[in-house]
């Protein structure tokens, strides 16, 4: 599948429509054209998140992703009227004119339903593996554990092979027999003019085979709903937005196919004093008047300490003062601070404040 919604929207696969709407309005609003004037690639993020929502918002579009995100790459958005997977709708959309040139049907097919081996059911009777779907989380940290590194547990309700039938689906004992509509492949083909193109069995679900008896824990699904508990490592010096992929512990792929993997996307706070910019850290200083005109020593944060940093003699309000290497250092690559000079006027001036003033003015 070419794109995955769930991490378009930074939602978990169990997430609410109330959590696909929070994040989608929070997407929204950061990447809407208005707010993003001349910048294409704020403008494509926000037809991915706008076509993400269109289906998951939809509990009819969304069950039919969710079931094809699992087994194929169908797009729900192809579907007509709510009315499930149909071959001719398959049909209507694809068109080899548009994958640019014939090339291999491999990569043809491939642009389309992923890296999946769809010819492997043509090929023979051993029934097709299919990798498991990837799973989306969002995770909320701070911005002194964004600095540092840090490690996160949580708990997540995920899909596990069941135990009982050791993820077959059948009932121990009953047996298995083999699936009549797709004589044990776990595919099967529709035709589109001279050519066939494969998609899993919808009778039992790419499995190839059916069980005697369905297992009385997974009701013959092969999969029960377990929570796990997962340990996060946040690398040091991650970027708001950044993303960590835990490989092989997504949901399990069928008939033997690999684990998908879980996505994190991280979400660093705000921080009261700093702004980050790459690894450069930005934060503001204010002095008085005289403090600028004449000069002086402030006390200064840095990420590990506190300086007492020199304000020049003349210093204007908005100067930046660079502190070299006292930034972020990621990959080997080390960043700078940089002080915003901010000087206060005073508003409320007493009367020998003013007049002290005035004859200060005189003398410039």
């Amino acid at each position: 599948m070419a794109k995955d919604f769930y991490i378009a929207l930074g939602v978990a696969e169990n997430a609410t429509q109330d959590d696909i709407k929070k994040a989608f309005r929070k997407l929204a609003k950061q990447y809407h054209p208005d707010r993003n004037k001349g910048d294409k690639a704020a403008e494509n993020k926000f037809k991915d998140i706008s076509e993400a929502y269109d289906v998951l918002s939809d509990q009819q579009k969304r069950q039919q992703y969710d079931m094809m995100r699992r087994y194929g790459g169908f797009d729900p958005r192809q579907a007509q009227g709510g009315q499930g997977f149909d071959p001719s709708q398959f049909q209507q959309h694809f068109r080899f004119e548009d994958q640019g040139g014939f090339g291999s049907f491999a990569d043809i097919f491939s642009s389309i339903f992923g890296d999946e081996d769809i010819f492997e059911g043509r090929r023979g009777s051993k029934p097709r593996k299919s990798r498991g779907s990837d799973l989306a989380l969002g995770l909320d940290i701070s911005f002194d554990e964004s600095i540092a590194g840090t490690s996160k547990t949580i708990g997540l309700n995920k899909p596990e092979a069941c135990e009982i039938c050791g993820g077959s689906g059948a009932e121990p004992g009953s047996g298995q027999t083999v699936c009549s509509q797709c004589n044990g492949r776990g595919m099967v083909n529709y035709s589109q003019g001279q050519f066939a193109v494969s998609r899993p069995c919808p009778r039992c679900l790419g499995k190839g085979v059916l069980p005697g008896k369905p297992c009385h824990n997974c009701k013959g699904a092969g999969q029960v709903k377990t929570r796990k508990k997962i340990k996060i490592k946040i690398p040091a010096g991650i970027e708001n937005g950044g993303q960590i992929r835990l490989r092989g512990m997504g949901n399990p792929g069928t008939n033997g196919g690999q684990n998908g993997d879980i996505i994190v996307t991280v979400d660093v706070k705000g921080h009261q004093q700093f702004e980050r910019k790459g690894n450069d850290i930005y934060t503001k200083v204010s002095i008085s008047y005289p403090q600028a005109a004449l000069g002086c020593k402030v006390g200064v944060k840095t990420l590990s300490k506190e300086i007492n940093l020199s304000i020049p003699a003349g210093t204007t309000h908005g100067t930046l003062l660079r502190l070299k290497g006292l930034g972020l250092a990621v990959n080997g690559a080390q960043g700078d601070e940089y002080v915003v000079v901010n000087i206060d006027v005073p508003k409320n001036l007493t009367a020998k404040q003013k007049e002290l003033l005035e004859e200060l003015g005189k003398t410039m």
